[in-house]
């Protein structure tokens, strides 16, 4: 490491943005690279398990459909009043005397004509407990046993009667069946057990046997490649389809008790076993179970597809970043090869240099400042003596500012204390009140005063307008006794309750009352200056802030003016402030003006 930093240390500047651009930014690019490969990785394999959940659920559905269908044809036989009719009489032997007794006495010739519109139903067997000759019909040249004591002996006709419907599904390969002499074509056979109305006395026994290529074909659909299976299993065990290779292993267990008797709202939809990936649905607890098998090699392999375009667009970028690299080193170091040339020259003693400003970025600012450190170099003698000049005019300026304040103050002491000894008391007052005034307004330069000191300003100046306006003006000043102490601007309040008495109350020869009120409201202090005044309209409120016109330069106080306040508040406050304008003409007019609360020091 240290033998690298040393290498670096030793390259010219050129060739340290070349090095460093590619130590900075190829780890970035990898980084993205590989963000992309796994996220397109990881995105293939969710769209393929979504994909395959959809898929799933789909057949899921069509199965239903074609059960359920199914289920409705044999419900059809079993509610059938020619069907029952026939179940439970008791003159069987005169019954069966009648070659034709099921054309005859039931509807069978409609059954047989709904067989042959659904034509996905080959078979049909209707077996009667009462000893009524069974009704045996076979589309397919297959052919059922028709003696119902070998019927009984059956399997499949034990585990129908221990069902909890009483309705099973069974997968009957070609050639074999336990209710089948015959079968020429394998079948997805429906076992249902034929009750009286009180579904306590065994009728019959119902065999409807359906064509397996009819779910095969529906299982396709959701079959892309042969590395793919299908397993479709009967909720009270068995399997009713198989397309594709299953494992052994996966086969078994999904096909076992455990499996199988799980609460199909709990059932894991997908779960990994060995090398499978597992995608089951159940619609419904007495619906078939469609499970779909995907080894996980088929996913795997998709890694170099997903890793090709990462993997081009990363050799593609560090190459064509050389280039890019060399003509930004070179950009960079142009002007920087300039000011040192500069930097030699001022060394020398030429303070006359100056570097041409290219460009506005870092480099462009040292370059400006080069030039700024060279011309305040050259002026630092020459300026030295003006600025000793600037500090005592300075001085003198402050001490004219102290003077001035004082002489207006001893004057209206003077004209107040001959006012006193001419007993015209209203003249001193309002003299009195006049200096005090102009005391709170300089505040000895102070740019902050308490609450307490702004509200003796604003009630200062009142009496003076009292004098003015003498009956037509009532004012109240209240101030909470927990503000009085808060530090706030100086003259944020006096310019409002100037404006409300010279265009709320000049022109009018009412009485007129000025309320101007402060309170706490949590760290916020709230001030309110109310008139009842001739109010203003909206475009009146929206010019003081956007422009001062002529009538209203005369709204000043020192520097002040009503439009400047809120930008010193918005200077000091930032915008933890508010100030609010409400005005109707004829009614008067009402600031709020809300700031921080802030303990004077």
């Amino acid at each position: 490491m240290k033998k690298i930093k040393n290498w670096v240390d030793h390259l010219s500047v050129k060739k340290k943005l070349v090095f460093y651009g590619y130590v900075t930014i190829a780890p970035v690019l990898i980084l993205i690279c590989l963000f992309l490969f796994l996220y397109n990785y990881q995105k293939i394999q969710n769209d393929k398990l979504e994909n395959d959940k959809s898929g799933v659920e789909t057949l899921a559905e069509s199965l239903g459909i074609l059960q359920t269908d199914i289920k409705d044809f044999s419900t059809y036989i079993c509610i059938n009043n020619d069907i029952h009719t026939l179940l439970t009489t008791e003159d069987v032997e005169e019954k069966n005397k009648n070659a034709r007794l099921w054309f005859e006495e039931a509807p069978m010739a409609i059954v047989q004509d709904m067989m042959a519109l659904k034509g996905h139903i080959k078979t049909i067997a209707i077996y009667p407990e009462n000893g009524i000759r069974p009704y045996l019909r076979c589309m397919d040249a297959s052919a059922y046993i028709s003696d119902l004591d070998v019927i009984h002996a059956t399997d499949i006709y034990q585990e129908t009667g221990k069902s909890k419907n009483k309705m099973i599904w069974r997968s009957v390969p070609k050639g074999s069946g336990d209710t089948y002499l015959t079968n020429r074509s394998d079948k997805i056979v429906l076992y249902r057990e034929i009750y009286d109305l009180t579904q306590k006395k065994t009728l019959g026994y119902v065999v409807i046997g359906v064509s397996q290529e009819y779910f095969q074909n529906l299982c396709k659909s959701i079959v892309k490649n042969s590395d793919e299976s299908v397993l479709v299993l009967d909720p009270n065990g068995g399997e009713l389809v198989k397309m594709g290779d299953v494992p052994a292993a996966v086969e078994e267990e999904l096909s076992g008790k455990d499996f199988i008797e799980q609460n199909y709202k709990e059932r894991e939809v997908h779960f990994t076993r060995g090398d499978c990936e597992v995608i089951c649905t159940q619609l419904e607890k007495n619906s078939s179970i469609v499970c779909k098998i995907v080894p996980r090699y088929s996913l795997q392999t998709q890694i170099l597809d997903i890793a090709y375009m990462p993997a081009i667009l990363l050799i593609g970028l560090l190459i064509g970043l050389l280039p890019l690299l060399l003509i930004i080193s070179n950009i960079v170091t142009k002007p920087l090869r300039k000011l040192t040339t500069a930097i030699n020259e001022v060394s020398t003693g030429d303070f006359e240099q100056q570097v041409e400003v290219m460009t506005h970025d870092e480099v462009g600012e040292v370059a400006e400042c080069f030039n700024r450190m060279v011309h305040a170099i050259r002026d630092l003698i020459n300026e030295n003596y003006v600025i000793t000049l600037q500090e005592k005019e300075s001085e003198l300026a402050a001490l004219q500012a102290q003077i001035n304040p004082h002489f207006l103050y001893n004057t209206l002491d003077s004209l107040y204390w001959q006012a006193i000894e001419a007993d015209n008391e209203e003249i001193a007052e309002s003299i009195l009140a006049l200096s005090q005034l102009f005391r709170l307004v300089l505040s000895q330069g102070k740019r902050e005063v308490s609450v307490g000191q702004e509200a003796e300003l604003v009630s200062r100046y009142l009496q003076i307008q009292k004098m003015r306006f003498s009956k037509r003006l009532e004012y109240r000043v209240e101030m909470d006794e927990a503000i009085k102490k808060a530090k706030i601007p100086k003259l944020i309040l006096q310019p409002f309750v100037e404006n409300a008495i010279v265009h709320g109350f000049e022109n009018v020869s009412t009485p007129c009352e000025l309320t101007v009120t402060g309170q706490l409201q949590g760290s916020m202090i709230r001030f309110e200056i109310a008139d009842t005044g001739i109010g203003m309209r909206q475009d009146q409120i929206d010019e003081i802030w956007e422009e001062e016109p002529d009538q209203y330069r005369k709204q000043r106080i020192g520097r002040y003016a009503i439009k400047n306040i809120r930008e010193r508040l918005q200077r000091k406050y930032g915008d933890q402030f508010s100030l609010e304008i409400q005005s109707e003409v004829g009614k008067g007019t009402r600031v709020i003006l809300m700031v921080p609360y802030e303990e004077e020091v």
